[in-house]
């Protein structure tokens, strides 16, 4: 909240990497691990059938990392002692790590194919390993996945980097309650979807938001309590309206979908909602705290208006994860009004680590906030 009249400004930097992910029965494994130690087989690549059920282009080897760097700019303007509207805009850099190899197989290239010509009887891509033809390989199996004529077309599994705005939000602040002990803010915000959606042509991608329009919600309480302790809660909960998306549409149990499989579907992104139950301590001019969070989102719902199959992109799209949170806030306000700062300032270190949790990566956080007033 700013106070009347006055601007409210908080600079937030957040680094997150994670590695691994919580699956739909909230076990641990790690990220990809579907891509690590697969047998590329005819089940992957059905153009492998007519080589027999043992024909394979070798065993995987993958590994996956992610590390998040994001930028918040929050301004408040008060607009009453009571009210403050406010606008959110989040700058991310995402950069993914990627290791990807493929190692033995008893299929190779066939010498004779033209990859100009469709792929049929007469003009077949692979042979049995023998003589001059050499297993597929790391380089043979990309090639399959990115060249256009084995119709998947996708872009190469290695490491990446995205960067740009987020979906932002305007919103307004509401103080409905406040007393020398407690208080009660109500919020309603727009958050607009302007981010890039998900690149049906990369598999690994991290989009920096998910694009779409949300209606956002919040309750917030803060309470004294004895001996330096206080209580904060914290209810989010954000609707999420229908849009469009480019994006292919696996078969049920299909691991790569291909580039003939991409349409424009209606999405509509599960609702979801983020609670916080926090106890701080109080002591000089530090304040002390630790936060048990929950993020719960409902499923997904994709329409073809072609008519087509969209349950795999549904599939496990419900999510959940409880993080827990430590910090130290330290406030400069006494320090302004002894004339020893030019300008209030409240500075924050927070560390955030996900313990359990369904579909969900398992992600740790660490914030710096940094919150200053002015007229």
């Amino acid at each position: 909240m700013a106070p009347e009249s006055s601007w409210a400004v908080r600079f937030e930097q957040r680094s997150s990497q994670f590695d691994s992910r919580y699956d739909n029965h909230g076990n641990r494994s790690e990220l990809g691990s579907s891509f690590n130690g697969a047998n590329l087989n005819a089940r992957l690549f059905p153009a492998l059938s007519p080589l027999g059920a043992a024909a394979s282009l070798g065993t995987t080897r993958f590994d996956h990392e992610t590390q998040n760097q994001i930028s918040i700019l929050s301004i408040g303007y008060g607009l009453a002692p009571d009210v403050t509207i406010g606008l959110v805009i989040p700058y991310a850099i995402s950069q993914t790590r990627t290791r990807f190899a493929v190692d033995g197989g008893n299929i190779g290239y066939n010498p004779a194919f033209n990859a100009n010509q469709p792929i049929g009887a007469g003009n077949f891509p692979f042979a049995p390993v023998g003589g001059a033809i050499r297993p597929m390989g790391t380089a043979g199996v990309q090639n399959i996945l990115t060249n256009p004529a084995f119709g998947y077309q996708y872009k190469p599994l290695q490491d990446s980097r995205s960067e740009g705005f987020s979906d932002p939000t305007v919103g307004v602040l509401w103080r409905a309650m406040k007393s020398p002990g407690e208080s009660l803010i109500l919020g309603l915000g727009l958050r607009a979807g302007l981010a890039k959606k998900d690149d049906p042509d990369n598999l690994l991608d991290v989009p920096l938001g998910d694009g779409s329009t949300d209606i956002r919600t919040r309750l917030e309480y803060f309470r004294d309590l004895s001996a330096n302790f206080d209580l904060r809660l914290l209810a989010d909960y954000n609707w999420q309206s229908p849009d469009k998306a480019r994006m292919r549409i696996p078969a049920p149990g299909q691991m790569l979908a291909p580039a003939s499989s991409k349409q424009t579907l209606h999405r509509a992104l599960g609702d979801y909602y983020e609670t916080d139950i926090e106890l701080g301590y109080r002591l000089s001019n530090w304040r002390f705290a630790t936060t048990w969070h929950r993020f719960e989102k409902k499923s997904d719902e994709y329409r073809s208006s072609l008519g087509a199959n969209t349950s795999a992109l549904e599939s496990f799209t419900d999510r959940r994860s409880d993080q827990y949170r430590i910090s130290a806030t330290w406030s400069g306000v006494p320090a302004w009004q002894q004339g020893k700062l030019p300008l209030p300032v409240i500075i924050k270190l927070e560390f955030q680590d996900t313990f359990a949790g369904r579909n969900f990566v398992d992600i740790q956080d660490i914030y710096l906030q940094v919150i200053t007033l002015f007229k």
